[in-house]
């Protein structure tokens, strides 16, 4: 009983909802792109393909896992398309916790994507060399199924904690 104690202690059920998933509805072949602390999750249990490792870096990695983040910042839905099968991910994990962190400092995810890209974050001020984007964030926008979207993605799971889309091949 202790043994059952100390693992629900760790047990967070929208992570293991998401594994179950993968590992009964998708290919074992499949591959995946989110986060790499998530993706090292799913390469522990469900032993598909990720697209980034969080446990290996070198110059290569850091350019690629730059590129595969551009889901959390300002792309049109082309862009990020392009990107993913450059890249041959089947399947895009999306984190709210990631999309929607609050500010603090210009230091979430999306804000460093926007400042790389030369953009002015969310709620940030203007400053040389930066300028505010009409592009809506790509993690966000998705969740609308509007059909410039979906035509290169399809909902294909969803809870509490994530949103996963499968990357078409073709586009429609």
């Amino acid at each position: 009983m202790t043994e059952l104690q100390t693992l629900l202690e760790f047990y967070d059920p929208d992570t293991v909802e998401l594994m179950e998933w993968i590992k009964s509805d998708t290919s074992v072949n499949a591959s995946f792109t989110g986060s790499m602390q998530l993706l090292a999750g799913v390469k522990l249990c469900t032993g598909r393909p990720i697209t980034n490792h969080p446990h290996y870096e070198d110059k290569h990695l850091r350019q690629k896992t730059k590129e595969l983040y551009q889901i959390y910042g300002r792309r049109l839905p082309e862009e990020v398309h392009t990107i993913l099968r450059k890249y041959s991910s089947d399947y895009i994990i999306l984190e709210d916790s990631i999309c929607l962190a609050p500010t603090k400092d210009g230091c979430r995810l999306p804000d460093l994507i926007d400042i790389d890209r030369g953009e002015i974050p969310d709620f940030g001020s203007e400053e040389e060399g930066l300028t505010r984007s009409k592009i809506p964030r790509f993690c966000h926008q998705i969740r609308y199924g509007e059909k410039e979207y979906s035509k290169y993605f399809m909902l294909v799971f969803e809870n509490k904690t994530f949103r996963v889309y499968k990357v078409l091949q073709s586009r429609i």
